[in-house]
């Protein structure tokens, strides 16, 4: 039961020998570690080299920089051997029973597509910040409302991909949300209600956070291309455009970040909270303060 973690990486290389021991340090052993290079400019290539020569299950495959998230997972994807694909982002790490764990739910499921966990979130300072939690609702219309599941806990079947497609190369940000969508259209999913990730945060991804605002473009093209299922389901498009909203008042654009609003509204009329997000747009300072006062806790 060979399974293929893929870990993509880009100038991490500080942070890299964290998320490779993690992987070593599995009580799960039958696997394959695929590093794909994202056109590191830093001693990356190095560094997994003198793992490579502990440990020939260590693949490192390198590509120019493709600005995003999709193409390196994908390429990791179409050089893997796995029966199982997992993933795991550079800067975090798995505890070692992660894989274990999950594995067990497939065992006793012919129609699962894929296996997440919940996930700690580390600040800084090493303290535990709060607890990123897998969805109990195991439904496709909860996972519309907004992305649910963390990346770097989820094991998917290969022939998933095989069947369905890999990830949404047009996406920078949402890659994973669109692609777990898919996935749940057609088969079952499930969690193991277990914390077996640490998922930390520094100034490099919170900078990257705050910038990338680009996000806004990839909320409006999951709302196109699951237009259908929106038009079945509205009420739960009232996330994604709240979203939209919130993106754009970070983007110090509040008069499109009300427009959106508006339309988050008109879909979820007895949301308070979008009342009084909208009347916060008029103070996008305080609102911005509050945003990063509930997204990081510190």
């Amino acid at each position: 039961m060979l399974i293929s973690v893929i870990i993509p990486t880009y100038n991490r290389a500080h942070l890299l020998s964290r998320a490779i021991d993690s992987v070593l340090s599995q009580t799960f052993q039958d696997f394959e570690l695929i590093i794909v290079d994202d056109g590191s400019t830093d001693n990356t290539k190095e560094i997994v080299e003198e793992y490579q020569k502990k440990d020939e299950r260590i693949k490192y495959l390198w590509e120019e920089n493709s600005g995003g998230p999709a193409k390196p997972k994908n390429t990791g994807i179409k050089n893997s051997q796995g029966e199982f694909i997992a993933f795991l982002d550079s800067d975090d790490e798995w505890l070692p029973e992660k894989l274990e764990k999950q594995l067990k739910l497939f065992e006793n499921s012919n129609n699962l597509g894929f296996v997440s966990c919940n996930a700690l979130i580390i600040d800084e300072n090493n303290n535990i910040k709060g607890e990123y939690q897998s969805p109990r609702n195991k439904s496709f219309i909860n996972l519309l409302d907004g992305n649910k599941i963390s990346n770097c806990g989820v094991i998917v079947k290969k022939n998933i991909f095989e069947e369905l497609g890999i990830f949404d190369e047009n996406l920078k940000f949402g890659e994973d949300w669109e692609m777990w969508l898919r996935i749940a259209k057609k088969y079952n999913f499930d969690s193991v209600y277990e914390s077996l990730i640490k998922c930390y945060l520094h100034q490099n991804n919170i900078t990257k956070t705050i910038e990338n605002f680009k996000q806004i473009e990839d909320f409006k093209y999951i709302l196109e291309k699951y237009k259908d299922d929106f038009k079945k389901y509205p009420k739960v498009k009232s996330r994604p455009l709240r979203n939209i909203g919130t993106f754009y008042i970070l983007d110090n654009n509040s008069k499109m970040a009300r427009k959106y609003f508006e339309k988050a509204i008109k879909v979820s009329p007895l949301s308070l909270r979008l009342y009084f997000q909208y009347f916060l747009s008029f103070f996008p300072n305080i609102y911005k303060k509050l945003f990063f006062i509930k997204r990081y806790k510190f």
